[in-house]
């Protein structure tokens, strides 16, 4: 099994490698961390005029080799390789996670919104939404290994509660599991009775309905209960259709203090992941 971490040289994306070391121990997992060099950031150059000179970007690979082995001694206790890719850093994720078969992509994301997120994009939330294997999303430092109470907001379709089922490598004895339904105000006992099928007989999985649309219904009962992980699916939508529906992983992922795992459409299969059988 391959954790991958991408990082982007800041403080801030190396924040999730003590996280990915306690899930590379308990899962013996190995650690990949990735620097995603963008010749095009901060040079000045074009993007579509690709031109960088020779000593540049020999400098520019020094630069993370020494990074990335800085990195290596520092987290020595860590089973961890390095790599460094060039290139579009959405895309050089992409490739490297089919390349490597990894299992899940660890990723810090910074919570902006509005113009800085607009100025600088969110790779986090892209890959999140198109990755070939589920994406954790962290923005905070202090995370739990061990995740005892896990939310997976669902909409009633089939993607969202797929999601139960491939949450296995996640669960422990004592973890419990709130499937959230955000429904219309007076429609919650319609919902609940139509979705109970899917706990019944199941004592560590329940099913709540809140009267109060996503993503404000999931802030709601994150306000009111402990949580150690969101698990949750996307559509993965881009470009229009994104803009128009706006969505709801996102808005959680920036705001929510707990990680959010994210399984993208082709990830979510009818076949259970272990653990507990949903």
């Amino acid at each position: 099994m391959k954790i991958l971490v991408p990082l982007d040289g800041s403080r801030n994306s190396e924040n999730t490698l003590p996280l990915a070391g306690r899930l590379a121990e308990h899962w013996k997992a190995e650690v990949i961390a990735l620097r995603v060099l963008d010749p095009t950031i901060g040079s000045g150059v074009d993007p579509l005029v690709m031109a960088v000179s020779e000593s540049a970007y020999a400098r520019m690979i020094q630069e993370a080799q020494d990074y990335l082995d800085g990195l290596a001694g520092t987290y020595a206790g860590i089973p961890l390789r390095t790599m460094y890719e060039v290139g579009e850093p959405g895309a050089c994720i992409q490739e490297v996670t089919r390349r490597e078969e990894c299992s899940l992509i660890l990723m810090a994301t910074h919570g902006h919104s509005g113009f800085a997120r607009w100025l600088w994009g969110s790779v986090a939330e892209g890959v999140a939404r198109h990755a070939n294997c589920p994406t954790m999303l962290v923005r905070l430092a202090e995370t739990p290994v061990l995740f005892r109470e896990i939310l997976i907001p669902i909409d009633g379709s089939e993607p969202s509660l797929e999601v139960a089922r491939h949450i296995g490598m996640f669960l422990t004895p004592e973890t419990r599991v709130t499937l959230l339904h955000c429904t219309g105000a007076g429609e919650e006992q319609q919902a609940e009775a139509r979705l109970r099928q899917h706990v019944d007989g199941r004592p560590w999985l329940r099913l709540e309905c809140v009267a109060a649309p996503p993503p404000q219904g999931i802030f709601d009962w994150l306000a009111e209960h402990d949580c150690d992980l969101i698990a949750m699916s996307t559509h993965g939508r881009d470009g229009l259709a994104h803009l128009w529906n706006g969505s709801v992983m996102e808005e959680v992922a920036r705001q929510s203090n707990c990680p959010v795992l994210v399984f993208p459409p082709g990830t979510l299969t009818s076949t259970a992941s272990g653990g507990k059988n949903v």
